[in-house]
């Protein structure tokens, strides 16, 4: 089976001879799904990075903070988490309404320093949205 990831990853692994090791961790550390481990590790966190792009590619790294479970597991393939009052700029949701790919990085920085990188894709809702299922 072809590993996941980018061409450019495999150019790259194969000049720098990282093969074996991307290989490795393909095969022990990527999931397409939640386990439960995963998912109580993200209802325990009070942050998490997310990274999104608008339809050109051009990036956003924002922070997101909250209450231990502000992000909400769904189920072993949905997330979802509130799109708090900041400075108005809507950068992630703008980004999100032209090209859905989001990436979310979760670290415990306190207790064992283990992170979490979670990719997929976001949609937006609206509060009455939600309210009415």
């Amino acid at each position: 089976m072809k590993n996941p990831g980018s061409r450019g990853e495999h150019n790259l692994q194969k000049e720098f001879k990282t093969e074996k090791r991307a290989s490795a961790f393909y095969n022990t550390q990527l999931l397409h799904h939640l386990n439960p481990e995963m998912c109580r590790f993200i209802l325990e966190q009070e942050m998490v990075f997310i990274s999104t792009a608008d339809a050109i590619g051009e990036c956003d790294a924002s922070f997101r903070a909250g209450h231990a479970g502000f992000v909400e597991v769904l189920d072993e393939k949905t997330l979802i988490f509130p799109e708090y009052r900041g400075n108005g700029i809507l950068a992630s949701m703008g980004n999100i309404s032209e090209n859905p790919h989001i990436g979310m990085v979760f670290i415990d920085f306190y207790q064992s320093s283990i992170g979490l990188h979670v990719n997929g894709k976001a949609e937006i809702f609206s509060n009455e949205d939600l309210e009415s299922d």
